[in-house]
């Protein structure tokens, strides 16, 4: 279920960082020319770093929880000991 107040407050930072990107663009509009191929494999490289970066922190998430859930396994099938502790 969607927490109402988060959608405009989203638009609204997509429009700021829209309108931000676009007033670089317009400053620095004879450097993006002249660099373009660069800074268009550099943008992919980034894209591609997030992307290998956030799979994995989720398999790192993933493989915590099973290993979690094995301990617990393992710790529940543990028999109480025959005398109690002091």
């Amino acid at each position: 279920m969607p927490i109402p107040g988060r959608v405009p407050l989203a638009l609204l930072d997509a429009l700021a960082a829209g309108l931000g990107l676009g007033y670089l663009a317009r400053v620095y509009r004879d450097t993006l020319i002249s660099h373009g191929p660069v800074l268009s494999i550099a943008a992919v490289v980034v894209a591609a770093v997030i992307v290998m970066a956030y799979r994995g922190y989720r398999g790192l998430r993933s493989a915590n929880s099973r290993l979690g859930a094995i301990i617990a396994d393992e710790l529940s099938r543990r028999k109480p000991s025959p005398r109690p502790r002091r």
